[in-house]
């Protein structure tokens, strides 16, 4: 296997020549930048540019025999580009030999380099009149140049088209190249500095990134290598690229503390704060924000201040402003970032900074729509949340639902920030921060009641939304908002089990996020589809999956990345019964967490052995998998107390645990640990399905939990399998997920359909139980097992037509539209 970011760069060199290849990969490899790293063949980060020997003598050969003078035109050539035009090599030419006298025909002396190959001629009235055949020819021409010489042609290209009047921005890279050839420091830093800022206004974060790397070494004045350091940095930003971010701002650190500016000094901290919220150590981001705006406050610097608002807020939610449409996290989360936006508000009205204001009041709305998310969390086992639910479900407005609730005022006063915030984008002429709030204005109608019924159809609809709007942003923008909705359904989908949309989205979300080069999201959706398909028990489907991983982390690889790759892995290789692979990747996540001096990525990492170890040794009954389970669940839980926040990993542990103990013959002792499991679950407001922590729970409480118990226990599955196969519109995809290792537990554990019994009533009459005959029945409990027409055909003893016309009647029997209602029906209690 090859790495397609190498395979790239090679063809990118050699221009697709097979002679061209096949010298540079053996000129790469005898020189050590191409290795073979986990199976596959990569470049190293640091390989130069190679010219193999053979390509060089081939090149030198064709050009020895050109007469003297041809070489000669052909290096100056050379300086101007790939392609040039007669015109301007004759001008260059002139300055540099300071002569405006005719010379030679330069056509007639090129016409050899023509024969030989090396040059191809443009046809009359082309912008160029000849191209180099190959980059490594101009190259070739080049070196042949004295370094003298070389410097006067680029000084005399930077001259003239400078003296053509002010430069286009996309001129800008073009002059500042020949700037810095030319060895003209003062105006090479100027000119990369002002193409580094434009190449960042449109975008073109990489190319910023490429003219900064070619002024710094040249520049000395300590002003102007600010700028190109803080060029870059914001080209980091804009590329997600945390960790070289981190390393950059170092520099950048040392270079402001020597010029001794205090505000110089904050505004580095502050970009470091968002270097380290974008690698995920939020905890770290907030605390540096605090500092930051405690000294900017001492110093009366709003507009420091401010801007530390403004980070600590994104610090807390996780998430940059804009990209967010309904805050999650605990009441105590969102009420930090609540304060922290408040406040960003506040100052900017005071010092007249409205575009902090609108981003600031847009951040505020997501954060009260999380708190009404909350709300409904913490009391949707009432009777009222009952009753909004079967509302909600059958499409009455949001507005309504609220009307006589406590819930109304904070849902008013988040539509008045979006609106606020729209009118302040809308005057600045800012049309991403438009589309970002109406897209947020939207789930007003759907973010407060989305998981009373758990389809993944109101987000399908928000992005129709982003559809119907995306004339009114540039392509760029409208891909990353795109990128964002479809990541933001499929992890979504997974937490809620959403089969269709957890594939589907999440392949999308790969797709667009290597077409628009958003490694991070690249990394992501890779890994999450691959635990959707290990969830299936498509190992092998997962393992293809976690290599595209595993590629998009070679190209922006970080220590969290590791670390979370090694963790896939193991889950994986767990899935797939492979218990030396499992643990041997978990060693490697735990020693990648201990290594980034995070306790509580270790804690993560130590829970989920636990699961996975617990698991696989349950099945096997492998004393030292159990142990290993044990040991990794009692390191997790003395971490836990030591971490901020609600995270789910005790949960974890504690479902390990009961697991451990119920394959030990210690029911009391599984059901113990089972029960604060789901006691996390329920008091938490955590609105996640959380399969790794219910199953093995669940199945520790029904062993040996008390009677009331086992009953809850069993309702509240029922509940869990009915949504699930309500939500999955697509029926090949339903069966394939209840068919795989998650679904047919939860099933099993679900219990037949004879004890299933309606697990809460709906408001208003109930509807009656539909009396089957015991055919219909055993249709019916197929069909929740996930069974296809031909496997029931094969179960029943019948065939697959009489199977189609025997399900058609009993879905009109029993008031049901879909296969997918029919199971939900069934699970509920409301078909016998």
């Amino acid at each position: 296997k090859v790495d397609p970011g190498s395979a790239e760069a090679m063809h990118v060199q050699s221009e697709g020549v097979p002679f061209i290849v096949e010298e540079l990969i053996r000129s790469y490899r005898e020189a050590g930048l191409l290795q073979q790293i986990d199976g596959t063949w990569r470049l190293t980060k640091n390989a130069a540019k190679l010219v193999p020997s053979a390509v060089r003598t081939l090149i030198s050969r064709r050009a020895g025999r050109l007469p003297a003078e041809t070489r000669a035109v052909l290096s100056d050539a050379a300086v101007l580009g790939r392609s040039f035009s007669l015109r301007d090599l004759q001008a260059v030419r002139a300055r540099v030999d300071g002569t405006d006298a005719p010379g030679p025909d330069l056509a007639d002396l090129l016409e050899p380099a023509c024969e030989a190959g090396l040059l191809a001629p443009h046809p009359q009235g082309s912008p160029a009149d000849f191209t180099f055949t190959h980059e490594q020819v101009r190259e070739f021409a080049l070196d042949e140049l004295p370094q003298a010489r070389r410097r006067q042609l680029h000084r005399a290209l930077v001259d003239l088209m400078l003296e053509a009047g002010e430069p286009s921005p996309a001129a800008m890279p073009l002059i500042a190249y020949h700037a810095l050839a030319a060895g003209d420091t003062e105006r090479a830093g100027r000119l990369s500095v002002e193409a580094a800022q434009g190449a960042l206004r449109s975008n073109a974060a990489e190319e910023a990134l490429r003219l900064v790397e070619k002024a710094l070494p040249t520049v000395s004045s300590p002003e102007m290598r600010r700028q190109l350091l803080t060029a870059r940095d914001d080209a980091f930003a804009s590329l997600r690229r945390s960790s070289e971010r981190l390393e950059g701002l170092a520099e950048l650190a040392a270079l402001v503390e020597a010029l001794r500016d205090p505000d110089l000094e904050l505004d580095v901290q502050l970009r470091r704060a968002a270097a380290l919220r974008l690698a995920q150590d939020g905890e770290a981001a907030a605390e540096l924000a605090r500092r930051v705006r405690a000294r900017a406050a001492d110093r009366g610097n709003r507009a420091g201040e401010l801007r530390a608002n403004l980070e600590l807020g994104q610090a807390i939610l996780g998430s940059s402003l804009g990209e967010g449409f309904s805050a999650v996290g605990n009441a105590d989360k969102l009420s930090a970032a609540e304060e922290a936006f408040r406040s960003a508000a506040a100052i900017g009205e005071e010092i007249g900074d409205e575009r902090a204001v609108a981003s600031a009041l847009r951040e505020l709305g997501t954060i009260l729509l999380g708190k009404l998310r909350l709300w409904f969390a913490q009391m949707r086992e009432s009777p009222l949340a009952m009753e909004l639910g079967a509302r909600a479900a059958a499409g009455e407005p949001v507005d309504s639902l609220l009307e006589e609730t406590e819930a109304k005022p904070m849902m008013l006063e988040a539509r008045a920030s979006f609106e606020r915030a729209l009118s302040i984008f809308e005057r600045a002429g800012d049309r991403t921060g438009v589309m970002s709030t109406v897209i947020a204005m939207a789930y007003i109608n759907y973010a407060p009641v989305i998981h009373l019924i758990s389809s993944a159809r109101h987000l399908e609809e928000i992005r129709h939304v982003v559809s119907r709007m995306s004339a009114m942003v540039t392509e760029s923008e409208r891909d990353r908002l795109e990128l964002q909705l479809l990541y933001g359904v499929h992890v979504y989908a997974r937490a809620k089990v959403v089969p269709e949309l957890m594939l589907s989205r999440g392949e999308e979300a790969y797709r667009l996020a290597r077409v628009i080069g958003d490694r991070s999201v690249e990394f992501l959706a890779a890994g999450g589809v691959a635990l959707v398909h290990a969830d299936m028990g498509e190992t092998d489907a997962a393992a293809e999956w976690l290599e595209k991983a595993a590629s998009a982390a070679a190209t922006a690889p970080t220590p969290t990345r590791q670390r979370q790759l090694e963790s896939w892995r193991a889950i994986v290789r767990a899935a797939a019964g492979d218990a030396a692979g499992m643990r041997q990747h978990f060693e490697l996540a735990v020693t990648r967490a201990t290594e980034q001096g995070r306790p509580s990525a270790r804690c993560q990492v130590l829970a989920r052995r636990a699961v996975e170890a617990a698991r696989l040794g349950a099945a096997t009954n492998d004393a030292e998998l159990l142990e290993l389970a044990e040991t990794s669940a009692a390191s997790a839980k003395e971490l836990y107390p030591l971490l901020p926040g609600q995270a789910p990993w005790n949960a974890e542990a504690d479902a390990a645990l009961a697991q451990v103990r119920l394959a030990r013959g210690d029911v009391a002792g599984a059901a113990a640990a089972a029960g604060e499991a789901l006691q996390y679950l329920m008091k938490s407001g955590h609105e996640d399905m959380s399969l790794e922590i219910l199953v093995p729970a669940a199945r520790a409480l029904l062993a040996g939990g008390p009677p009331e118990v086992q009953g809850m226990v069993r309702g509240w599955l029922q509940i869990q399998v009915s949504r699930i196969a309500q939500s999955t519109a697509d029926e090949g995809m339903r069966v394939r997920w209840l068919r795989g290792p998650r679904g047919r537990e939860l099933v099993e554990l679900a219990g037949p359909m004879e004890e299933l019994q309606l697990a809460a009533k709906p408001a208003g009459p109930a509807a009656p139980a539909v009396k089957l005959e015991d055919d219909d029945r055993a249709l019916l409990r197929l069909l929740t097992q996930g069974s296809t027409n031909a496997e029931m055909a094969t179960q029943l003893g019948i065939d697959e037509e009489t199977v189609t016309q025997r399900l058609a009647r009993l879905l009109t029997q029993i008031g049901a539209t879909t296969r997918a209602e029919a199971t939900t029906m069934a699970f509920r209690g409301l078909a016998l």
